[in-house]
């Protein structure tokens, strides 16, 4: 299965976008009695994390593979500056040859035509 060449376009455009405004970002801290405030930051102030969070909730993936996606976004951000499990997940979703849903296509309908009962994996005849 591979992306669509149009939503992975329409993808890149909306990144662009992204990147190029400014987000709200809390600061401050109370234990200095100056409390919290929120105030505006350009993308590139952002912190690894937040990046990350907003571009997999804000950019429409549908049509886009999962490995195309963690692609993406394994280019877009500093994999060093996330948390290891963030990082280890994309990686996992770059490196992996099939997407879930192939895999779940592939076990209900791609073996052969061949039927086989559960606990009968080899095949051969049931006792």
């Amino acid at each position: 299965m591979t992306s669509d060449p149009q939503r992975l376009d329409q993808a890149l455009k909306h990144i662009r976008r992204i990147k190029a405004d400014d987000y709200p970002v809390i600061v401050g801290n109370s234990a200095e009695g100056g409390g919290y405030r929120i105030i505006e930051r350009p993308w590139q102030d952002l912190a690894e994390p937040s990046k990350l969070a907003i571009l997999q909730d804000a950019v429409d993936w549908t049509g886009i593979t999962n490995r195309d996606q963690a692609h993406i976004l394994l280019s877009e951000i500093d994999p060093g500056q996330i948390t290891d499990v963030q990082r280890n997940r994309l990686i996992d979703m770059a490196t992996r040859s099939q997407s879930m849903w192939e895999k779940l296509q592939t076990a209900a309908g791609g073996n052969d035509g061949r039927h086989r009962e559960p606990g009968n994996e080899r095949g051969g005849r049931s006792r």
